[in-house]
């Protein structure tokens, strides 16, 4: 059963990210780090997610960002030092502070492209439920929530090396519109439009 993404699920969602994002960026910054972000997004106006679970257990989870811009000023004003304690000493890392500073400007780097505001902004299946279709009803749940919040067309950017991610993004109807280096390595850029 799908449904929103709400505080509670915050953590069980930061889990599935490490472990289905385990060399991304935002892995890298821990656990707490991760579930503070899930949490900021449940409560966000501008931002949004699904998860399925089975039984209590959070099994998949996506989340969307109507303006990733706003959701990155959003944190930094409403809970910037909680953010930055749960950095804490991982912020001393000149490598690590290369990447925030990277993922600040984001943003920017995409919107001289002229790409929407609007993302998708990360998915992850557990191992044990994958192949049974699970990340295409989230996608599909979290295209219809943008379809009535108005929103014409996305973008989600995944790593250009990871096959699943780029024929998930395909089958689902994404269409791909660039590459970006980001954070050291290639990612494609992959538009989808939104038709009421």
């Amino acid at each position: 059963m799908i449904e929103r993404l709400a505080k509670i699920h915050a953590p069980e969602a930061a889990q599935l990210h490490i472990l289905g994002i385990e060399s991304g960026f935002i892995s890298s910054l821990g656990l707490d780090f991760v579930t503070a972000l899930y949490e900021a997004i449940a409560e966000s106006k501008s931002s949004f997610g699904f998860v399925t679970c089975e039984g209590e257990e959070v099994i998949g989870f996506v989340a969307f960002t109507e303006n990733i811009n706003s959701l990155y000023k959003s944190i930094i004003w409403k809970k910037g030092f909680k953010f930055a304690f749960l950095l804490g000493s991982r912020l001393f890392s000149w490598t690590r502070l290369k990447r925030i500073w990277e993922t600040l400007l984001y943003p920017s780097r995409v919107k001289a492209d002229d790409l929407p505001a609007a993302e998708l902004l990360s998915i992850a299946v557990s191992p044990q439920a994958r192949g049974k279709g699970i990340a295409s009803q989230l996608i599909e749940a979290g295209i219809a929530e943008c379809r009535k919040r108005g929103m014409d067309r996305m973008k989600v950017l995944v790593g250009a090396n990871l096959v699943a991610a780029n024929k998930l993004y395909l089958k689902c109807g994404f269409e791909k519109a660039g590459e970006i280096m980001n954070h050291g390595a290639l990612s494609n850029i992959y538009l989808r439009r939104i038709v009421s």
